[in-house]
């Protein structure tokens, strides 16, 4: 099977499996889903931690089990009317947590890498754990699954449009980013222009997602520019590493790190628009 067959494959079979999970199963705060998010973002985290191994650098097995916890405690205090401020006290008691295990983290004594390994360590908790935690809040406002939904739309509809044309059109526009040489401005201006227009479409089918044309016009640009953004970020982190994927645990797509990537770089501005402003 080619590559852009898993790819076909793994897209045919993932978005209506969570598209499902999220609109069928919408009980206690979407539950379901969260629970799906925090397995995500463990997996994820053990990838990260592994990039930072290519490196020589030790993440402690605690930080992945940390990082998990941050979606699920988000959604504690959705459920349960706790103060959000909940996640940013947890994130501050891992930071302490790290800073305490590196003081006997050395039997020589040599503490020349700490901060290397604190960095490392903090990485792996806040990226993609801290990410995530706005998709989960989505699922918080008002009319959440159809505006979770939507959101992961958006996001597959830039992945899609930018790797097909991209593929088929932007051979002769490569090259524009040093992280991802394979990345093309052809494949980069098709996904946002599509993610604006599926906003725009999603607005026209489902108005109670977005206030106006307006608004969902700016949701479709900034996942159309922070989904390529995301991608790219989470490429130099493999190319330090000297790796191509993160994983293998998706047929087409490579590991976890690799297919919510643009999902988790999206999340943080996308919420806020439908927040303060949809």
């Amino acid at each position: 099977m080619t590559s852009i067959q898993s790819r076909v494959l793994t897209f045919a079979v993932g978005v209506p499996g969570i598209s499902a999970i999220i609109l069928l199963l919408p009980q206690a705060n979407h539950l379901a889903f969260n629970l799906l998010a925090v397995v995500f973002i463990y997996l994820g985290s053990l990838e990260t931690a592994n990039l930072f191994k290519q490196k020589g650098l030790a993440v402690h097995g605690v930080v992945p089990f940390c990082a998990a916890l941050l979606p699920l405690i988000t959604w504690l205090s959705l459920n349960y009317s706790y103060s959000s401020s909940v996640v940013e006290y947890y994130a501050v008691l891992f930071i302490m947590l790290i800073l305490m295990l590196e003081i006997n983290s050395t039997e020589d004594s040599d503490f020349s890498s700490s901060l290397l390994r604190i960095g490392a360590s903090l990485t792996t908790f806040f990226y993609p754990a801290f990410f995530s935690i706005y998709a989960v809040r989505i699922t918080g406002l008002d009319h959440p699954g159809i505006r979770l939904f939507s959101f992961l739309i958006l996001v597959f509809a830039n992945d899609t449009a930018a790797y097909i044309f991209g593929s088929l059109f932007g051979r002769k526009s490569r090259r524009l980013f040093k992280a991802s040489p394979n990345k093309s401005l052809v494949g980069f201006g098709s996904g946002f222009v599509v993610s604006i227009l599926i906003a725009l479409l999603i607005h026209y089918l489902l108005p109670m997602v977005f206030s106006n044309f307006l608004i969902a016009a700016a949701a479709g640009f900034s996942v159309g520019l922070t989904a390529i953004i995301g991608d790219l970020a989470e490429s130099t982190l493999k190319r330090s590493a000297v790796i191509k994927d993160s994983g293998d645990v998706i047929p087409g797509r490579g590991g976890i790190l690799d297919s919510i990537d643009s999902i988790i770089f999206s999340a943080p501005l996308y919420f806020l628009i439908l927040k303060y402003f949809a």
